[in-house]
């Protein structure tokens, strides 16, 4: 039984980097991440419930590479890699080149996942995360998003922007972030990041929402970010978490 295996459950931080096993629960492995980086604590409270947090893992949830799993999107966004072994022999890898198509991945036969590293928390680093699904408590997202800046003197010298449910796989941004690198954080960078999105993503409309609902609401959250975190007058949470923009 994996869950016994102490060493696939340990959590630690070492070196500038959190590692998380692959066999730590979702519970313990949301909040050693939210340690670090509070903005992450309610996409883990949001995970499902108590009981599947408790029995499920993180480790899974990230070899599983569902492109609506909300473990995803915050990883990448802050830049974690992924530890593979098989036998003696370990790879790691940034955790966005894991992931190739709809549920293929870089996993090798004989090869499990073994843990999930993190870059711990620099100056000037700022995280947003984001969840949207037609009920708020237990529900698969209809949209996941992490967005990550690092802002020094108002301007962006690098952004990290993951979203979940717009793709076969969760995926960078890779318009929307050129379009605010090396940028003032003002409105019009935030437009121009919005404006990018369409040509970063095609998203499929099913069930959970509608392509263009998708589109519309990852235009949002990126607003959404700008209100929160630019330096003039930033909105509080509880004033951005019941506004949409037009």
């Amino acid at each position: 039984y994996l869950g016994r295996v102490a060493e696939l459950k340990a959590i630690t931080v070492a070196d500038g980097w959190l590692q998380i096993g692959a066999g730590a629960s979702l519970e313990a492995a949301w909040d050693a991440i939210a340690a670090h980086w509070p903005a992450a604590r309610q996409m883990g409270q949001r995970f499902a419930s108590r009981p599947v947090r408790e029995a499920g893992t993180m480790g899974g949830n990230v070899a599983n590479g569902s492109p609506i799993g909300d473990s995803a999107p915050v990883l990448i966004a802050l830049g974690a890699h992924i530890v593979l072994r098989q036998g003696a022999a370990v790879r790691e890898m940034p955790l966005q080149d894991f992931y190739l198509d709809y549920m293929k991945n870089q996993l090798q036969s004989g090869e499990f996942v073994q843990a999930v590293r993190l870059p711990l928390p620099a100056a000037h680093d700022v995280l947003r995360v984001y969840k949207l699904s037609k009920r708020f408590d237990c529900d698969i997202s209809s949209l996941a998003a992490g967005l990550w800046l690092q802002l020094d003197g108002g301007t962006v010298t690098d952004a990290r922007f993951a979203f979940g449910g717009m793709a076969g796989i969760v995926k960078r941004a890779a318009g929307a972030e050129a379009a605010v690198r090396g940028q003032p954080w003002t409105e019009a960078t935030a437009q121009a990041a919005m404006a990018a999105l369409a040509t970063d993503y095609q998203p499929l409309s099913d069930l959970r929402a509608s392509a263009s609902y998708r589109q519309r609401a990852a235009r949002n959250l990126l607003w959404r970010l700008w209100l929160e975190t630019r330096a003039d007058a930033p909105l509080p949470l509880q004033e951005t978490s019941v506004w949409s923009a037009a």
